[in-house]
């Protein structure tokens, strides 16, 4: 219940979530408009970050893992789907929007907080707090660079 809760604190997850539906058909309603909006909110905390002088790693596994959110749905719906933001995307935009705030009061969440603790968990370098997207990209980095390493003493 706990990594749901994390899960759903974040907007992104949402607009990602309503992106799945929109690609599978099950949603005629267009994303691109909010994604847009999340992805200009990202640039200015990946600038935020690197002011703070976030550690390579982080600012990498932050831009990394928000690339997959946020910047392939973007790319794939500025290619494949017509650029549009019609009444009904909007609506359905404001519909997920109205849910998301009932979601937060109903599950007693701070969107606010929870945006603010992870950002100052990649400034601070903490991994005890981290969402678990953000430990599955711990865990496949470490994976890669032992395998990597694996490979280098065997080369020996």
């Amino acid at each position: 219940m706990k990594v749901f809760i994390k899960m759903i604190s974040f907007i992104s997850y949402w607009f990602f979530f309503w992106f799945i539906l929109f690609i599978l058909g099950i949603v005629k309603a267009n994303p691109l408009f909010f994604i847009l909006i999340s992805f200009i909110f990202i640039l200015s905390q990946i600038l935020y970050l690197y002011i703070k002088k976030t550690s390579i790693y982080n600012l990498t596994k932050y831009i990394i893992i928000n690339l997959i959110i946020k910047i392939i749905p973007l790319i794939i719906l500025i290619l494949f789907y017509p650029i549009s933001f019609n009444y009904n995307d909007i609506s359905f935009g404001i519909f997920i929007l109205i849910i998301y705030g009932a979601v937060m009061i109903l599950f007693k969440i701070n969107p606010l907080t929870s945006y603010n603790r992870i950002i100052n968990n990649y400034i601070d370098n903490d991994n005890n707090n981290n969402t678990e997207v953000s430990k599955a990209y711990d865990y496949l980095y470490n994976q890669l660079k032992n395998n990597i390493n694996d490979k280098k003493i065997c080369l020996k």
